[in-house]
């Protein structure tokens, strides 16, 4: 099982520390944007007030150590009276209305009593939890959203307004600021008073570097959200964790269907018009057209901006090689020369060259319809290793296969990631194990081009291969 708090802890810990992202010394200095914001707050230049044995760790040098209070107000919230509670009134968000960093608005207290203009939140203020029977329910906090209505916040919470709400957020969750409150002389009443708040060092990056930080924060974290989703379902199998994380993939589960990414018909479109002129150019061979997609064929829902199209339809290229003559006996391979890939060297991560062997120029030369070439994708047809495929380098020469490999080439080289990952999937799988023919119950040319592919608009294929390969990686550590 993946331990994402601890994942979090570590990401959080990098980004205040300035190595989850690059630093570019050309942008304007924190120095300069935090005596901005100071003198905006406090009508005064900033003025450093914190002793060298305070800081924790070095920083970036376009970086700033400062307090809470240079770079933001703060605040405690309202006290109210059970008699002040009614019906319709205005909402006073409480500890128990943050949940996992957002506001929630299903148990609702609303009030009517006089409440101070600074009990009110703004747009972009971050809503902290500083007291609560609790102790890790302390510190807890999220940034407040709403602009339709007014909005106040309970005495055991506080807010912090501030320009850099974003990065400030995140900081608010790392351990360098938990220990603020968790030191000694709180840990028996489980607050973070106005004090610890005002005084609470933080470094601070520019501007734009506070930004990057977050984005790329968040970019994890959607990351580890997922993890978090599948493992609560599957915890104690990693094998159907994995399997589940593909197909909810290629179900469009795992991206977000966005406007203008156009639609996969659209997509599908210029690929036809893009294999036309490769046919009218010599670079295509003209195929037997495939037949349409009957409805009883689809196997699952997907987004309506998706389409299903066969494999064939989407590739200029899909055939197997054949073993050279004499190609069982060592005399028909050189010690230099070009790859000739066999079923042992294909993976579904890569080529592995491990028991690799090559042929000559002038043998190569002759297996024009089994030569690799660069972004092609690769299959294994027959065997134990069937289904298996591997994407071929961009900066890969030429090669050749056997007859127990299928090249599968696209149309557009960009579509091979996000078709390599369909292939992998439990769905294609299933489908190549259950089309074998022959005797050696292999897969054939013809079964892969008819094959079915839940096709994406181009730009989500890629957030879908990019998010899931992430995932992949953590569940791999």
């Amino acid at each position: 099982m993946i331990d994402t708090n601890v994942i979090r802890d570590k990401v959080l810990s990098l980004a205040v520390n300035g190595k989850l992202v690059k630093q570019d010394f050309t942008e304007e200095s924190a120095d300069i944007l935090i005596s901005r914001i100071n003198e905006d707050l406090h009508g005064q230049i900033h003025a450093e007030t914190w002793k060298k044995d305070e800081i924790p760790f070095e920083i970036p040098t376009n970086w700033s150590w400062c307090r809470l209070s240079d770079i933001g107000y703060t605040n405690i919230g309202l006290t109210y009276h059970p008699q002040d509670i009614v019906k319709d009134g205005i909402i006073v968000i409480r500890s128990s209305n943050i949940i996992n960093g957002e506001i929630d608005y299903t148990d609702l207290v609303k009030v009517n009593c006089p409440i101070r203009k600074n009990q009110y939140l703004n747009r972009n203020d971050i809503v902290i939890c500083v007291r609560n029977g609790s102790k890790a329910l302390v510190g807890k906090c999220a940034i407040f959203k709403e602009t339709s209505r007014k909005v106040a916040f309970g005495a055991f919470m506080a807010i912090f307004r501030t320009p850099c709400y974003r990065y400030v957020y995140h900081y608010l969750n790392t351990q360098l600021f938990r220990r603020y409150f968790n030191s000694d002389d709180t840990k028996q009443i489980n607050q973070i008073t106005q004090k610890i708040l005002k005084n609470a060092l933080i470094p601070l990056p520019p501007q734009n570097e506070q930004n990057r930080i977050v984005d790329k924060i968040e970019e994890i974290f959607s990351v580890l959200d997922t993890i978090d989703e599948y493992q609560s379902q599957y915890l104690f199998n990693v094998e159907t964790l994995r399997n589940k994380l593909f197909d909810a993939a290629i179900q469009g589960k795992l991206s977000e269907q966005r406007l203008e990414d156009g639609t996969a018909e659209e997509l599908y479109t210029k690929l036809q018009a893009e294999k036309t002129v490769l046919m009218q150019e010599g670079k295509a061979k003209k195929e037997k057209v495939l037949p349409e997609i009957a409805e009883t064929e689809i196997p699952f829902d997907i987004p309506p901006n998706w389409k299903w199209v066969r494999l064939g339809d989407i590739s200029v290229k899909i055939s197997s090689g054949n073993t050279p003559a004499g190609g069982n006996k060592s005399n028909v391979y050189v010690e230099k020369g070009y790859s000739f890939f066999r079923e042992q060297n294909i993976y579904n991560d890569g080529i592995h060259e491990e028991g690799l062997v090559y042929i000559t120029e002038e043998l190569l030369k002759t297996r024009e319809n089994s030569t690799v070439m660069p972004m092609d994708i690769l299959l294994n047809i027959t065997g134990g290793s069937i289904g298996r495929c591997a994407l071929v380098p961009d900066d890969f020469t030429k090669g050749s296969i056997n007859q127990h490999i299928l090249i599968v080439r696209m149309i557009d080289p960009r579509l091979r990631f996000y078709v390599h990952t369909c292939i992998c999937s439990p769905y294609i799988q299933k489908y190549i194990k259950g089309n074998t023919v022959g005797d050696k119950d292999g897969f054939s040319a013809g079964r892969c081009k008819n094959m079915l592919i839940p096709l994406p608009p181009l730009e989500e294929q890629q957030r879908i291969v990019s998010k899931l390969n992430k995932i992949l990686a953590f569940a791999a550590m």
